[in-house]
Formats: C-alpha cells, sequence, structure tokens
C-alpha cells in the first residue's frame, strides 16, 4: 500500500511540474510571438543649419517592437563628420584648419501606420529625444592673425553638447529602409581664442538603410 502511494504521489508532482512548465513555454511563446527585436546600419546625406554644410550621417539601432500594439522603441547613435563649415559669429581668421565630430545619442518611439504583407512593407512615424556630443577641433598658423591673436601657431580642441528632439518616419520594404527625420537642437556656443562660434545641428537628414533581426 505505502509502495502504490509513494508511486501516486510521484505521479502528482510529475504531473504539477509538466503542466507547470508548460504554461511557462506557452507564456514564454506569448511573449516571445508580441516582441520583435532587429538591429539596423543607415547612412545617408544630413543637411545642418547655420554653418554646418551638407555631409554623410552614419548610424546604427537597435529596435525592440511590439507587434500587437504596433509600435516600437529603439535606442540609436549617429555620426556626422565635418571639415568644411562656417561655426564662427564673426568673420574667421585666417589661416587655419578644422575638423568636427558630430554624435546624436537618442530614444526614439514609433508607431506603425501602415502593413502591406503581400509587399513585405511596413511604414512608421514617430518621435525622439536625445543628447548629442560634439569634438571640434581646430589648427592655426603662425602669424599676428594668428586664432589667439598672437604671433604663435597652433591648435585647440573644444568639446560639449546639449539636448535634442527629432521626428522621424521609416519606410521599410523586406529589411531595406528609407528614414527622413528632422532635428530640433539646442545650440551650443564657445570660443577658440577672441573668436566666438555657435553649433546649432538643427537640421535635416534622408537615410538609407537594412534592418535585420
Amino acid at each position: 500500500m505505502k509502495r502504490i502511494l509513494v508511486v501516486v504521489l510521484v505521479g502528482l508532482v510529475s504531473a504539477v511540474a509538466g503542466n507547470a512548465q508548460e504554461k511557462k513555454e506557452e507564456t514564454k511563446e506569448v511573449k516571445s510571438s508580441n516582441l520583435r527585436q532587429s538591429y539596423s546600419g543607415k547612412f545617408g546625406l544630413y543637411n545642418g543649419s547655420d554653418g554646418l554644410n551638407n555631409g554623410l550621417l552614419i548610424g546604427i539601432d537597435g529596435i525592440t517592437e511590439f507587434i500587437h500594439y504596433n509600435f516600437f522603441l529603439s535606442g540609436a547613435a549617429e555620426l556626422y563628420p565635418k571639415q568644411t563649415m562656417g561655426i564662427f559669429k564673426n568673420p574667421p581668421p585666417s589661416g587655419y584648419q578644422q575638423s568636427l565630430f558630430l554624435l546624436p545619442l537618442h530614444v526614439n518611439f514609433g508607431y506603425k501606420v501602415f502593413d502591406v504583407a503581400n509587399a513585405d512593407s511596413r511604414g512608421y512615424l514617430g518621435g525622439g529625444l536625445g543628447y548629442y556630443l560634439y569634438f571640434y577641433s581646430v589648427d592655426y598658423q603662425a602669424g599676428s592673425g594668428g586664432i589667439l591673436g598672437g604671433l604663435s601657431g597652433g591648435s585647440e580642441s573644444k568639446s560639449g553638447g546639449a539636448m535634442f528632439a527629432s521626428v522621424f518616419a521609416r519606410i521599410l520594404i523586406g529589411q531595406i529602409f528609407i528614414e527622413p527625420r528632422f532635428y530640433l537642437a539646442a545650440k551650443s556656443e564657445d570660443s577658440v581664442g577672441p573668436h566666438a562660434y555657435v553649433l546649432n545641428p538643427s537640421g535635416f537628414a534622408v537615410t538609407l538603410g537594412f534592418q535585420y533581426q
């Protein structure tokens, strides 16, 4: 009798454990069917304001899409390198070379506005908030017109950043997408020697990218 009771108890415990495991697997499947995670790389043309001329923009982002609710969240990093620009508030000094690396870091929310399953196409509208970092350097020649107003040449580096917001659209066909985005950023102001400059990354970009899971 005791042996039978032990067998019955073991069977009950196994059944309960098996049922719990099945429910756990079902919950996991439901959760995974509601989430779609992907990554993307992109490049395109950025048109900045206040002297930041047109230039190449590259970027990456990681996306978590909530399929049942038709929206996604993403984290993104972009890079805009530039050597030809006019950011000085007054006429610039003579005999100098400059370079700028602009690095916007931001999070985004996108809502799906259409989905054409037969064409494997989706479209999203959204917005984002972030902080941009910039790294600016300038080399100047010796002479009375030097950037520091002295007789010796040299170089100087500056860095800083500020908040920005953006609105965007992403049209995805298969794994290829096109993304227009408007940036609205706070200005950063500083100076190199007696020469003040203002950096305003507000502008517009159109990028082409590849999104994969």
